[in-house]
């Protein structure tokens, strides 16, 4: 009787998982996540922008918005009056923690902002009535396309 030669099932099924393994460790440092920070760091400002708009016009009252440009920090706070620079009365709350609502964006980007401050009054427009332009790079791939974010006056539209 001739013996067939190949591999067995267990062989094959213990390759394909020792192989998915290197490939979950070794991809991300080839790939690198430089690339993608920017794109997070963007998303989260935008994300937070329309939030605290749509929380000024559910709470009826002014959601200020503060961008740390050094230390890279998000946070919204309320105010009774239409100053943002006035002294906040609370901070908002973050859905996803139910703590006070702060965000910290990738150190690998650059942000500039016209202003430190936004706000939203209770009907959705912009603290100054102005509109407000947010530039983010990414300080370690210099080749990748610079993202904006424009926050319109009188809309508060964010885009």
């Amino acid at each position: 009787m001739q013996r067939e030669s190949g591999f067995t099932i267990v062989e094959l099924v213990a390759v394909i998982v020792i192989t998915g393994i290197i490939a979950a460790i070794a991809a991300p440092r080839f790939i690198g996540v430089d690339a993608f920070d920017a794109r997070g760091s963007f998303s989260t400002l935008v994300s937070a922008l329309r939030y605290a708009q749509k929380t000024a016009i559910a709470q009826r009252t002014t959601v200020c918005m503060s961008v740390d440009t050094t230390t890279k920090i998000v946070t919204l706070t309320y105010r009774n009056s239409a100053d943002c620079s006035l002294a906040s009365t609370g901070t908002v709350t973050d859905p996803a923690t139910q703590a006070a609502y702060s965000k910290t964006l990738s150190n690998n980007v650059t942000i500039t902002a016209p202003v430190s401050t936004i706000g939203f009054d209770g009907l959705g427009r912009p603290v100054p009535n102005a509109a407000a332009t947010f530039t983010i790079t990414n300080a370690v791939v210099p080749g990748e396309s610079i993202r904006v974010i424009t926050v319109e006056a009188e809309t508060g539209y964010v885009r």
